[in-house]
Order: structure tokens, then C-alpha cells, then sequence
């Protein structure tokens, strides 16, 4: 958390708010690890000056292209966000042109900004992003079928597939009637065809919705508006352990998949191949 739909909302809104287009006149590192490896005076040096030509995205990762030619590459891994306005934990600032300035916040203190002459030094590593055209059905299938790995943890490997994390695969492998046990060779033509349009759709949702946020707490995911994300009245299964199936009544499990707390309908998704 955040995941794909997260970070899509936060760079909607960064170029909405007018962040592209303007230079960046004066850095503050407040979290010197933020910029790892980077010590805080080099990173400062090299992209103070620098105007924001384009904020983009990759699964879970932010682009700020520099007219300098480098990208800052942001992960905001637990609990990473922006605002337009100075909070308790704010780790780095950008002083912009014009007047605004950029709080990048985060409580936990395990995001990280990569500033990196190519972008493809990380992006060569991840597997195509889920809501572009190069995560097809033809690629997840193959992709499904060549390996023997239970489903979540597989569709969680950022270098099979960019942009899904514990909440959106919980809810994909909820709408597929799939378990998260279950390993991936031995899903059918059908299922896979169910599963990928799932995960498209939910991911889909997610962003429509502006992101999911699941509780008040500090950490808990806000968008540049510092609103909750809107999804979090749509979930089917993520955090609702104990609540009965919105589709058979059935209260839902939790259990511990590959390390990660899991959510799912004992019925509707039940029996899975070892």
C-alpha cells in the first residue's frame, strides 16, 4: 500500500494541481534515506534548477522526468503520499516556481526516490504494467501456465505483472472465485480468462474510485487532496475477515498466503491443488 490504483490518483492530481511545468528552486531533505543511495547534498545539487517536464507512472512507480534528462524514480511503498501543504511528516520538500510547493509525507519513513540517468535501470526488472495493452491475455497466460506457484504470491511478483498488491489481488482472486492457494498451472483456459479480467477490472475500479483507504489512521493512504481514497466502501473482500460474502453470505476467511494476510470466501473460492 499504496498500489496501482494509489499512485495513478496521486499523479492525476500532481498534474492537475499544475506540478508539471515547473522548476524546481530549492530542495529540503528532511528523511536522509528517502534519497538512497544518494547522499542528501548530491541528490539536492543534481535536480535543483531542473524543471518537472512529465509525471508519469509504471505499476507502483512514480516518474518525475527532469528537463535535465534524469527521472526521479518514487516508490512510496507503505504509506508515501503528497500535498500541497506542510504535515508532521513531511521527508522532503520542492520549493516550485510560481508560487507552489510539494510535501512528499510519509510516516513510516520507507519510501524511496531514485534519481537515475535511465528509468529502464529499474523498469527492465518489472513485468508489463496491468492496465496497458503489453498485460495481455495472451502474455498472463503463459505466464500462468510455465509456472508452479500458488496464484497470489505469482500475480504479487512485480516482474510478472506491475501495479498489484495484497488489497487489489485479494479482491481479484474474490471476483474470479479463485483461491489464493491455488497454484497456477492448474487453472483452466476459463479461469485465467475470468482472472485476468478481474484483475483489470478491480484495478480499474480502484482508480475510478481515487484509490482505497481502509482506516483513519496515520499511515492509512490520503490522495493529494488529503481525502480517503473512495473505495473503501467497494471492497468484496480485502479487511473484511469475519463479514459475511456480499455474494453468498458466507463469513470470510483470513490466512496467511506466502507471509501475507489473505482474505477470502471459504465457498465461493474454495478447493485448490497443491
Amino acid at each position: 500500500m499504496p498500489e496501482l490504483p494509489e499512485v495513478e490518483t496521486i499523479a492525476r492530481q500532481l498534474r492537475a494541481r499544475g506540478v508539471e511545468g515547473r522548476k524546481i528552486l530549492s530542495v529540503k531533505v528532511n528523511w536522509a534515506r528517502t534519497v538512497e543511495p544518494l547522499s542528501v547534498a548530491s541528490f539536492s545539487r543534481q535536480v535543483r534548477g531542473t524543471t518537472i517536464d512529465e509525471i508519469s507512472r509504471v505499476g507502483k512507480w512514480m516518474m518525475f522526468l527532469l528537463s535535465s534528462g534524469k527521472t526521479i524514480m518514487i516508490h512510496l511503498r507503505m504509506a508515501g503520499g503528497f500535498s500541497m501543504e506542510p504535515g508532521q511528516h513531511d521527508r522532503l520538500v520542492f520549493k516550485l516556481s510560481d508560487g507552489p510547493t510539494l510535501h512528499y509525507r510519509d510516516t513510516r519513513k520507507f519510501g524511496r526516490w531514485k534519481l537515475v540517468d535511465d528509468p529502464q535501470e529499474i523498469l527492465d526488472k518489472l513485468g508489463p504494467d496491468a492496465l496497458t495493452r503489453q498485460f495481455s491475455p495472451t502474455y498472463f497466460r503463459e505466464a500462468m501456465r510455465k509456472r508452479h506457484r500458488m496464484i497470489k504470491p505469482l500475480i504479487l511478483d512485480q516482474s510478472i505483472v506491475a501495479g498489484l498488491g495484497n488489497i487489489y489481488v485479494d479482491e481479484a482472486l474474490w471476483e474470479a472465485k479463485i483461491h489464493p492457494e491455488r497454484r497456477s498451472d492448474s487453472l483452466d483456459d476459463a479461469e485465467l480468462s475470468t482472472l485476468f479480467k478481474a484483475i483489470k477490472h478491480v484495478l480499474a475500479i480502484g482508480v475510478k474510485n481515487r484509490g482505497t483507504s481502509l482506516g483513519d489512521g496515520k499511515t492509512n493512504y490520503r490522495d493529494v487532496e488529503g481525502e480517503a481514497g473512495g473505495h473503501r466502501e467497494k471492497v468484496k473482500a480485502y479487511g473484511r475477515s469475519g463479514k459475511p460474502c456480499v455474494r453468498c453470505g458466507t463469513f470470510l476467511e483470513k490466512i496467511v498466503v506466502a507471509q501475507r494476510g489473505t482474505t477470502f470466501c471459504p465457498v465461493c473460492q474454495s478447493g485448490f491443488d497443491q
